[in-house]
């Protein structure tokens, strides 16, 4: 028997949307369940201040049920007109007009959350130029959690994340630091910090990414050292350093020693030095090997002027008793 029209539509429908029509079945138990936690609690998820402006309050479950289980609003679209054929009940048509409103809504807001900056190269992708302080949302799943950055667009074509910078100004910080502080990070954004472990774990996890730091004498030199890949690991590895690929003018004094390591502070020694603790005879936190070809976040002498490589220093660039004036390290 040849199919009517209406059924040549169904059939259509179900081929264009079978992986809609899996999650269905499971469409009455969520949603169920979705309910009674919104009975359970008064206190609404949290949702970004005007994120789905215009939708009413009786709305927020099913927005939160198509978004969460993937829908697709083109095929939900086309389900609800189809359903709504041949309804003569006013009512019954208004409520699939709402309901398809919601779609398109929800989608408004889902695509506004995916299109969120997760660090400096999307922000200057999307048009901001300026370099300083910016927020960004490196966290998949979590389109509410934002952090600031500091976003430098003046180096290199520009869409560096810094994570870390030392200065001759005069408030000076301290980097002979605790593990948790280097994990949380600490100092200034706008003067020297360090921007934190678990934070630079996400950052270089989201997409790939590159490394450049730049390095500055007491004479006036400056020399770069790039890599074209740099990713910090989870918190199991004591944040284990990858990185290689090394360009630039100022010599490879990162990647060659200290590729493979994990982070050593001065209370958390990780390093391969049998003589005892690198961060305590460099007076810094690092990636140490036994212990180092650079050490950026040592103390902050002033040029020749070291005590025992402590100093902030470059190795193939000015040897390892010249302490710099400046460093910033910053991925992309």
């Amino acid at each position: 028997m040849p199919l009517s029209s209406a059924q040549r539509y169904v059939k259509v429908a179900l081929v264009k949307c079978s992986s809609q029509i899996l999650r269905s079945m499971h469409f009455f138990v969520v949603f169920s369940m979705v309910a009674a936690m919104a009975q359970a609690t008064s206190v609404p998820p949290t949702a970004e201040k005007n994120s789905c402006s215009g939708l009413k309050d009786d709305r927020s479950i099913l927005s939160t049920l198509l978004t969460v289980t993937g829908y697709s609003d083109t095929c939900v679209t086309a389900v609800l007109d189809f359903c709504s054929t041949g309804q003569e009940d006013s009512r019954y048509v208004s409520l699939m007009e709402e309901a398809k409103e919601v779609v398109q809504q929800v989608s408004v807001a889902v695509n506004k959350w995916e299109s969120r900056p997760r660090h400096c190269k999307d922000l200057l992708d999307s048009g901001d130029s300026g370099s300083g302080l910016r927020q960004v949302y490196p966290y998949p799943g979590q389109p509410h959690h934002r952090v600031t950055v500091f976003c430098d667009h003046t180096v290199d074509g520009g869409g560096w994340t810094v994570f870390q910078r030392r200065t001759s100004d005069a408030v000076r910080q301290n980097f002979y630091r605790t593990w948790i502080e280097y994990r949380l990070g600490f100092g200034d954004l706008e003067g020297e910090f360090w921007l934190g472990l678990d934070l630079l774990h996400q950052l270089t996890s989201t997409t790939l990414q590159q490394l450049r730091i730049d390095l500055h004498d007491y004479e006036g030199g400056h020399r770069w050292a790039k890599y074209g890949f740099f990713h910090v690991g989870a918190p199991e590895t004591k944040f284990r350093l990858s990185v290689g690929s090394y360009s630039g003018n100022a010599g490879d004094s990162f990647a060659a020693r200290h590729n493979g390591m994990p982070f050593t502070t001065r209370d958390a020694d990780n390093d391969n030095y049998s003589g005892g603790n690198c961060a305590e005879e460099r007076l810094g936190g690092y990636w140490y090997d036994d212990c180092d070809d650079s050490n950026l976040n040592g103390y902050q002498y002033i040029g020749n002027d070291t005590i025992g490589y402590k100093g902030i220093t470059w190795l193939h660039w000015s040897g390892a008793t010249y302490s710099h004036k400046a460093t910033s390290m910053m991925i992309r």
